[in-house]
Formats: structure tokens, C-alpha cells, sequence
């Protein structure tokens, strides 16, 4: 990025090749962007707030990042069924499982979304940690974690329960990476 220095650590972790959900924190409406710029293997697709493709600008922008738009609040079977199958065609899909951005940079509690998809689909997740501060030449940087096959963690069913602990689990994992930003 020619406006921010980005250091990954662990990059081998993003060299994703197939259907993955990569979760992220979510402190700035340049994570995507950030994140995105990042993964060099293929574009990422992201899950959008549908409010933000109402602006012809933010639309046509949104598009090029491969956004597909979420009805919040609600459950949105268009768009579930639209992630699963970019998943299920070996695409990446980029969550924030916060559901907006944090105002502090603490982790938010995790909406089940991210996990549901990776269940639903049979796709591995990479977290991946954002930290640093948005300003001209500063350094961001990514912590990544080596991709979770959630079905290893809660088994085949994608019931409520199981949904619940690989959310659970997605966010413990989620806080070590935090934990990791911190001490450096």
C-alpha cells in the first residue's frame, strides 16, 4: 500500500489456494482494502453492510472489492446462499465477524456467521489480526494464524451448538492473536 507500510507476520498463511473464509478484526474502513491487499493468491470477497452499496460511488467501488451485500439485524438467506457459493467454488471470502467496526480496537462479540459459513461450505478459516494505526506512513501490521478446519473442532454437525463453539473457538483464537500484537 502506497500510503500505509503493511507487514504480515506469518505471511505463508495467506497463501490461500480454494474456498477459505479469512475472519478479521475490524478497526477502520481500510481493513478491506488492507486485507484484501494482503492475500496475494486471488481477490477476496467480502460481506457487506447493505446501506453502504445505497451510494452510486461506494457501490460501484464495493463491486470492485467483490462485496456481496448483507442485510444486518436479520437473517439474510440471499446472501448466506451467495457466500456459500462463492466458498463452494474455491473463492475467498472475507468476514469481520465483529459485525462493525470496533470504536476501541477491542474485540467485539463475534457474530456466528463466519463460522456457520465455513461449516456450511467444508472451507478452512484464517484469522487474521489487525494492528496498528491508520495514519500517513505509519505501519500496519497482520498477525495471521495458520488456517482452523472447524469440523476438527466441533465435528460434522452444523447445528446451533456446534455453530456456537466454533464462533467461541474462532474468537479465543482470535484474542491470541491480539494477545501476540500487544506484547511486540
Amino acid at each position: 500500500m502506497p500510503i500505509f507500510f503493511v507487514k504480515v507476520v506469518h505471511k505463508e498463511n495467506l497463501n490461500i489456494h480454494g474456498g477459505c473464509v479469512v475472519i478479521c478484526n475490524h478497526i477502520s474502513n481500510w481493513d478491506p482494502i488492507v486485507l484484501g491487499h494482503s492475500v496475494k493468491t486471488q481477490p477476496v470477497c467480502y460481506m457487506a453492510k447493505e446501506e453502504l452499496f445505497r451510494n452510486k460511488v461506494a457501490n460501484w467501488f464495493l463491486r470492485r472489492l467483490h462485496a456481496i451485500p448483507v442485510a444486518r439485524g436479520k437473517s439474510d438467506l440471499k446472501a448466506v446462499k451467495t457466500g456459500l457459493s462463492a466458498l463452494k467454488s474455491g473463492k475467498i471470502l472475507g468476514i469481520f465477524p465483529e459485525g462493525h467496526r470496533s470504536e476501541t480496537g477491542s474485540l467485539l462479540p463475534f457474530e456466528p456467521g463466519a463460522a456457520l459459513m465455513a461449516l456450511r461450505a467444508d472451507v478452512p478459516v484464517v484469522p487474521v489480526y489487525i494492528s496498528g494505526n491508520y495514519k500517513l506512513f505509519h505501519q500496519i501490521k497482520l498477525y495471521t494464524y495458520p488456517a482452523i478446519h472447524l469440523k476438527d473442532i466441533v465435528g460434522d454437525k452444523t447445528n446451533s451448538a456446534a455453530i456456537e463453539k466454533a464462533t467461541e473457538h474462532l474468537k479465543a483464537v482470535m484474542l491470541e492473536l491480539q494477545e501476540q500484537a500487544c506484547q511486540e
